[in-house]
């Protein structure tokens, strides 16, 4: 009886708690530098997330060690709702495989809470290099290697100049950067020949006419830039990469915590305000927008990214 007794008042304290989530702020991790694609989307996400929930979301960016420095950290986080981790592809599906000490799974420590989109990564160079297409890009990397920046050692940046030369038969040099950023300034500066960054980073350089894309890494035009094609279309096939950018919180947060941030997360992509800020940079968002779909997704992306990692011979400590 007196078990009982206690067991029924814990879960009267508990369950008023859960109702009024969120009850103060909550923080936003993002595992890269201010500026990059996934803090942009982030903050745009936490505004409208925030009007919604009627408290402050707050965004704090924890860069380094290719995103595992935040990926760490949120999975040691409370198991309450209020500290969550606005990640993407690199931290969530493709670091388990490259990195020989990672001490956390994505796939375990993290619960999914949705998916805000994709986008494809685009083959960019300074125009000053002279090159008008993928072919001449390649012609240019076989007598001497093509200078490559990446955002990080490790990221579909990074490996997508690795896939590309597998595949192309070009020579590549890979110079890291700390963020796509940077990354970007170094092209635009002539310090390096090409780059592989996503197109909602890419799209204001390339509409100013500061960097010309070559090709998209992925199996299908953009509409965004319907006169450019895939790779594969410019003659370098099986190059498929594209960057998703999702909402996760550690493992463990009650459920109906987990159901009221999905339900937060949903009500906001239905801002056509925030979807049309998201779509007009590239990003392609899911219809079917549930922790299960994106649970899913990790487990499958993870699987083929392994495969990748593995033919690439990529590796990082």
């Amino acid at each position: 009886m007196k078990k009982s007794f206690v067991s029924l008042l814990a879960a009267l304290v508990v369950i008023p708690a859960l109702a009024e989530f969120p009850d103060r702020p909550i923080t936003f991790v993002v595992p890269y530098s201010a500026g990059g694609p996934a803090d942009l989307i982030g903050r745009a996400v936490a505004r409208e997330m925030s009007e919604l929930a009627g408290q402050p979301i707050v965004v704090e960016n924890r860069a380094g060690a290719g995103g595992n420095i935040a990926g760490d950290y949120i999975a040691r986080a409370p198991k309450d709702g209020y500290t969550l981790l606005f990640g993407s592809s690199p931290v969530l599906v493709m670091n388990p495989s490259l990195y020989k000490n990672l001490k956390f799974n994505p796939l375990t420590d993290f619960q999914p809470i949705a998916d805000f989109g994709s986008v494809p990564n685009a083959v960019l160079v300074n125009q000053s290099l002279g090159v008008a297409s993928v072919a001449q890009l390649v012609e240019k990397g076989k007598p001497a290697p093509l200078s490559y920046a990446s955002a990080g050692s490790g990221g579909t940046t990074h490996l997508s100049g690795v896939i590309f030369g597998q595949k192309s038969g070009a020579q590549m040099l890979h110079v890291p950067y700390k963020g796509s950023g940077p990354a970007l300034q170094a092209l635009l500066g002539n310090q390096v020949m090409v780059t592989f960054t996503d197109i909602f980073t890419a799209k204001p350089f390339v509409e100013s006419g500061q960097l010309r894309m070559l090709a998209l890494t992925s199996d299908q035009r953009s509409p965004l830039f319907p006169g450019v094609p895939t790779l594969a279309e410019a003659g370098v096939k099986g190059v498929n990469v594209r960057v998703f950018f999702a909402l996760l919180a550690p493992s463990g947060i009650p459920d109906a915590v987990k159901n009221k941030l999905s339900g937060l997360a949903q009500a906001a992509l239905k801002n056509a305000a925030l979807r049309k800020q998201l779509e007009s940079r590239g990003l392609d968002i899911p219809a079917d927008n549930t922790p299960e779909k994106l649970a899913e997704k990790m487990r499958r992306e993870t699987q083929e990214w392994a495969a990748v990692v593995k033919a690439s011979g990529a590796a990082l400590d």
